[in-house]
């Protein structure tokens, strides 16, 4: 199953570019799925069809979907969260306080994104396009996957032995209440459904980013640091889509310097993305609503299939150099200076401006130790050599 996700700025057009891709998709022959895990759903608005929060179908091949993230979050995380709620009102936070705080940062696009891994296991469609939250609600959940795998690793068996040992007298003793066997449970499932997202998030034969943006400063600024954040934590991006570029047949003088700044960003997004792809498209002259607008807008961006993988350098790589073990993870837009390196037993921990990433190194580096980091060419080399060399 082919998955493509778009995310950008809010407002860069990325709803309509998703929705006008699934509908290319679909009349290729591709048994297609549309899914909105953007908070403020716009699907329905680009296709001029209710949507709802159950799979609808759109057209021949074409089904659409936004997603009810709180019945998503109640269905993955509910037992959990029942339970962290009732911690913190024994700790004296208010109900309404305590519910807030239960849900952590960047669960809503997580639990909306692990619908992925359903479909994948339902097999029912051949590609499935993901119209994402604006860029970066997307990147917040780009580190669970790493946190929940550390805690199960270091902390999660020790607790629950704990727990089951402390149980018969905790209720005396605490003023607390202590996790059932059940949260324990739902922990373990939501580790599992996390880590098989996690895998289908990170094969770049399966699953690509498209980033989309429109040719402005701030908007370029923002995609280089989601492109570098996506590259940190193993995630393809095949495509950059620049939308809304004013067509050459406007010649109004009012817009001819707008014109002329455009296409000085677009030279620095092919400049500063080459070799990733480069698509355009131009600003229509009314809205994109409804299946005719949308197919033009298709026909704009692509001249083959849409589902195709138009890039595939992987964004981390082990390989043998001159007689070491190295690490090569591409990082673009960034220095040596930015990056930060803590190397403890068997993880690896980069942090690239307020990312952070630990990685756990395969058997091959887990014996030895970073000896040198090296910045080629958007490349970040880590050494690795025997602690006694």
């Amino acid at each position: 199953m082919r998955v493509l996700l778009f995310t950008g700025k809010g407002g860069v057009g990325k709803t309509s570019v998703s929705a006008a891709t699934a509908l290319q998709s679909s009349r290729l022959g591709h048994r297609t799925m549309v899914l909105s895990t953007d908070a403020a759903h716009s699907l329905s608005d680009s296709f001029d069809i209710e949507l709802g929060d159950e799979p609808q179908k759109i057209d021949h091949n074409l089904w659409g979907h936004e997603i009810n993230v709180q019945h998503e979050i109640q269905e993955g995380w509910g037992t959990i969260q029942d339970y962290l709620t009732l911690f913190m009102r024994s700790q004296g936070l208010d109900e309404v306080i305590a519910e807030e705080l239960s849900v952590f940062p960047g669960m809503e696009e997580l639990f909306s994104l692990i619908k992925i891994k359903q479909l994948q296991e339902k097999g029912e469609f051949d590609v499935v396009i993901v119209d994402c939250a604006p860029t970066g609600a997307t990147l917040r959940l780009l580190s669970f996957p790493d946190i929940t795998r550390w805690y199960m690793k270091h902390l999660f068996g020790i607790e629950r032995r704990a727990v089951k040992a402390i149980r018969p007298v905790a209720k005396r003793v605490l003023s607390m209440p202590l996790p059932s066997e059940e949260v324990f449970d739902s922990a373990e499932v939501f580790y599992r459904n996390i880590d098989e997202f996690s895998r289908i998030l990170t094969d770049n034969t399966q699953t690509s980013v498209r980033l989309v943006m429109n040719p402005e400063k701030m908007v370029i600024k923002e995609t280089h640091r989601a492109f570098t954040y996506l590259c940190l934590f193993g995630v393809s991006v095949d495509n950059v889509i620049v939308n809304k570029l004013l067509p050459d047949e406007i010649n109004d003088p009012y817009l001819r310097r707008w014109k002329e700044i455009q296409s000085m960003h677009l030279k620095t997004i092919e400049e500063s993305f080459s070799p990733i792809p480069i698509t355009t498209a131009k600003l229509f002259d009314r809205e994109l609503i409804g299946m005719e607008m949308l197919q033009l807008l298709a026909e704009e961006l692509y001249q083959d299939d849409p589902t195709e993988i138009f890039y595939d350098r992987i964004p981390i790589t082990i390989a043998r150099e001159e007689g070491a073990d190295v690490m090569s993870i591409h990082l673009p837009f960034i220095g040596k200076g930015d990056v930060d390196l803590h190397h403890r037993g068997d993880e690896l921990t980069i942090t690239v401006g307020s990312r952070k990433r630990t990685i756990s190194l395969p058997t091959s580096l887990a014996g030895k130790e970073p000896k040198e980091a090296r910045y080629v060419k958007d490349v970040l080399k880590i050494r690795f050599g025997d602690y006694d060399e």
